[in-house]
């Protein structure tokens, strides 16, 4: 009977072992694939596995195509942060505050004009548009927040906010210290956001109409750095872009806000996506790099076709 107790104690063990073992499955180690920008950010590929990321002191944003070929895709940019690929596949970016900013969302457009559609709220322009990410309807959720010197926080709160159609822009959050990474569920029944201020992650129920009611704290990362980007796979594992000096990397999370995986990497690690022909590469920018990794599950695609 003792040996048949310790065989079942050493089988929960093997058990418990082999679930360690597929969560540092979920993802590879680091390629390096781009290191000649100064800062890159806010990567989003579109339907044809072009890879689009912005690299902020340069104004302007970098194209990867999938056989490894890098070009300037725009410049300047208004200083482009985070970046998205709409329905119809046009960029749509987040123009940052700073030397030549636009501190504005916009649209490039496949002549390549450019179409504002969102650059104030309440008659003041925003701080400094930092990430977002579309919904099946095509409204656009985006962080504002305020990092800077007293004379760019033009509004009184570092805010998340919607865009229901050019122009018309509503806040839905008001009550964090510096919204930063942002991402919506593939359904589009939650929202996650980023808190730089607090360095937690949040997990918001988004309301028929759009408007978010507060769920959870999902992951909280202090003293460390927290989220600034952060993508997510098939399984609702997100991908979060965190962490700094020997701390950055790419860390895994449950959906119920388990730590499963670190991959750390050189640089401050900014933010991710999913690409690739299948979705299972994922692409981290990190001050004047840009990683690539393999992982287990394929990541969603967003946004979904507009319904």
């Amino acid at each position: 009977m003792k040996t048949i107790g310790l065989f079942f104690a050493f089988l929960a063990l093997l058990m418990v072992s082999c679930q360690k073992d597929t969560h540092q499955l979920i993802l590879t180690e680091p390629r390096m694939l781009v290191q000649e920008c100064r800062f890159t950010e806010g990567p989003s590929v579109d339907s044809r596995g072009v890879l689009y990321f912005s690299d902020g002191p340069n104004n302007r944003i970098m194209r990867l195509t999938p056989d490894g070929e890098i070009s300037v895709h725009l410049q300047p940019s208004g200083r482009a942060n985070g970046t998205a690929v709409d329905h119809e596949d046009r960029l749509v970016m987040c123009q940052s505050h700073g030397e030549g900013g636009g501190r504005r969302i916009a649209r490039l457009e496949h002549d390549g004009t450019i179409t504002v559609l969102a650059d104030s709220f309440r008659g003041a322009p925003f701080i400094g548009p930092n990430d977002l990410t579309i919904d099946r309807k095509g409204r656009i959720y985006f962080t504002d927040p305020y990092y800077g010197p007293p004379a760019e926080k033009s509004q009184p709160v570092s805010g998340v906010y919607r865009i229901d159609r050019p122009g018309q822009v509503v806040m839905v959050i008001d009550s964090l210290q510096r919204p930063n990474g942002i991402i919506l569920t593939p359904d589009n029944k939650a929202l996650y956001v980023s808190d730089r201020g607090t360095q937690r992650l949040h997990r918001y129920r988004v309301l028929e109409n759009g408007d978010l009611e507060h769920e959870r704290i999902v992951y909280d990362f202090s003293p460390d750095r927290g989220i600034d980007g952060m993508a997510l796979d098939v399984q609702g594992h997100i991908y979060g872009a965190a962490g700094k000096d020997s701390t950055s990397g790419v860390y895994v999370l449950s959906p119920q806000g388990d730590l499963l995986q670190i991959v750390k990497v050189e640089g401050l690690a900014t933010n991710v996506t999913f690409g690739g022909p299948d979705r299972k590469q994922l692409f981290l920018t990190a001050e004047s790099r840009l990683y690539g990794f393999t992982t287990h599950f394929q990541g969603i695609e967003l946004p979904v076709t507009k319904k």
